[in-house]
């Protein structure tokens, strides 16, 4: 069971493998989702880390521009070295063609001084970025520049659901600092297989795959997951959350079947 991983191969390993978290592809139409229909845009940068992970959600992001937003235009598109640290000569050329929203994707270590680049270079642009970027670390390294950052993410800290609101009480009491994507989809991805142990009445594996391959309606912290298709990818909802007073807090959802599904 992934809990965290985009790359395609994953499930296609064998039939026993299944994820929890999304699909790179997923992630990225979300992406182009939440910049057209929430944040408004008309025109997006994307810059991304030259990985799988950065590839993968760009090749989705562009998916969704070319299928359901004509009206979106692609002016930018760079990718930088894994081990990048200055993100200047990047978002220079970006600020020559102020788009409306940068799609800056990337783990919370660089997207967080990516964040404080740009506005220190007095980019005004929107900046949406990605579940890699979900994590307390972030806003500690962004510091006052992570105000109104955005991301596409399968965690909503503003969930009402008991499950989630219990969960964050105990992390919070326990650990001392905010939980994150991570986190949360670890859990779930433990508790699926917990509970299909539980419905098989055995530990036997075969009987444990098939009931964890019919689980359907688990209400989990990273949503009220639809089942796993027929090559164990999860379907639910992708989250989009907003940086505000350091923290992060519900924006958006993006339930689209077309677009969710793997």
């Amino acid at each position: 069971m992934a809990a965290y991983a985009i790359h395609p191969d994953v499930t296609t390993a064998g039939d026993f493998c299944f994820r929890n978290g999304f699909l790179g592809f997923v992630e990225g139409k979300a992406a182009g989702y939440a910049s057209h229909k929430l944040l408004g845009a008309k025109t997006v940068a994307l810059l991304t880390s030259d990985n799988d992970f950065g590839r993968t959600l760009v090749t989705g992001f562009k998916e969704y521009a070319a299928k359901y937003a004509p009206d979106l235009k692609i002016v930018s598109e760079q990718a930088y070295p894994f081990s990048e640290k200055d993100y200047k000569p990047y978002l220079s050329k970006i600020k020559e063609l102020n788009p409306d929203v940068i799609f800056a994707s990337g783990y919370y270590f660089q997207t967080g001084p990516l964040l404080r680049q740009a506005r220190e270079l007095g980019i005004e642009s929107k900046i949406l970025g990605e579940e890699g970027a979900d994590s307390p670390k972030l806003v500690e390294i962004a510091g006052e520049a992570a105000e109104g950052f955005h991301i596409v993410t399968n965690f909503d800290r503003d969930d009402p659901r008991p499950v989630v609101q219990n969960f964050l009480k105990e992390f919070r009491g326990r650990h001392k600092f905010e939980p994150d994507m991570v986190g949360a989809s670890a859990y779930d991805a433990f508790m699926i297989i917990v509970n299909a142990m539980k419905t098989a009445g055995t530990t036997d594996g075969k009987p444990v795959r098939d009931a964890i391959a019919a689980t359907v309606g688990y209400d989990g912290l990273t949503g009220v997951m639809g089942g796993f298709n027929e090559i164990g990818e999860v379907v639910k909802p992708v989250q989009v959350q907003v940086v505000k007073e350091g923290l992060f807090r519900h924006f958006g959802v993006v339930d689209d079947p077309e677009l969710i599904k793997p």
